[in-house]
């Protein structure tokens, strides 16, 4: 009887490697043609060279860079302030999400707020976290949280409320109360919700982690090396880092973010996938 079933999921499983094998192609024809491209106006010469500068010196800068040990050091010290923050900012997004649940005045207010100061871009919390806390690694932490938390709050709050009511009678006609009920029902039918609250926390957060390196000089990480390369008008090791910080921003929403999106749509049944 379950002949069937495994022999859809490995369909699945092919189909899928099928369609990373075609991204992977794809991606690697944009690239070369890119280079070729930027190569191209490079030796054209339609920038001056100091502004824009090969493809090749940029490797080299990049391989600079990696040979000292400071793209490394600084590439570890950025996730780990990114880690930290992000972490903080789901675990207080959610818990006041919920509270905003619980609370019903308690949370159309928070909400209203909450929306607001969503707008704020990350930069604009730089100046306040200077004043208020000092050039420290705890500013760039509390820029990052601030930057963060309230997508995933209202994530929180909106899933839970945007939930059928027709869930909670049927569950509730079938005996679940109380934490049974949020464990086995509420959270499971939020949950798609809140993965698109914390991936966009997390892109707003890789947003704000660089752009407060950047103006809280703590002499290291990738905002840092940026800064420095602005300094001193070295354009090679600004492009390199630009690269550097679009690959990890690409592999952690391609390789984590997506592919829990992908094992909780699986899980409850939200993949319009033909089971042909």
């Amino acid at each position: 009887m379950q002949q069937p079933y495994q022999s859809k999921e490995i369909k699945k499983r092919k189909n899928r490697s099928k369609i990373d094998f075609k991204d992977a192609a794809s991606i690697a024809v944009f690239l070369v043609a890119f280079i070729a491209i930027w190569e191209g106006i490079y030796l054209l010469e339609i920038f001056p060279t100091v502004s824009l500068p090969s493809p090749l010196q940029v490797a080299q800068s990049l391989v600079n860079l990696i040979a000292e040990g400071t793209l490394i050091y600084s590439t570890g010290i950025t996730l780990l302030r990114l880690f930290t923050a992000f972490v903080t900012s789901i675990i207080t997004g959610v818990g006041v999400g919920l509270a905003m649940v619980k609370f019903t005045y308690f949370g159309r207010t928070m909400n209203s707020f909450a929306v607001g100061l969503q707008s704020f871009p990350s930069i604009a919390w730089v100046p306040f976290a200077i004043l208020l806390i000092g050039l420290t690694d705890s500013g760039i932490l509390f820029v990052v949280i601030m930057s963060s938390v309230f997508s995933i709050m209202i994530s929180t709050y909106s899933g839970i409320r945007n939930i059928p009511p027709i869930y909670l009678r049927s569950a509730a006609n079938m005996g679940a109360r109380g934490f049974s009920l949020f464990r086995h029902v509420m959270l499971p039918a939020a949950t798609p919700s809140l993965i698109i609250g914390v991936r966009q926390g997390w892109s707003f957060a890789w947003h704000a982690v660089v752009g407060a390196e950047m103006l809280i000089n703590t002499l290291v990480g990738l905002g840092y090396i940026l800064a420095v390369g602005r300094e001193f008008s070295n354009m090679p090791q600004i492009i390199a880092t630009m690269i550097v910080i679009f690959i990890i921003g690409l592999i952690f929403d391609r390789f984590v973010f997506s592919k829990v999106e992908d094992k909780v749509r699986d899980r409850w049944g939200l993949n319009q996938e033909s089971e042909i």
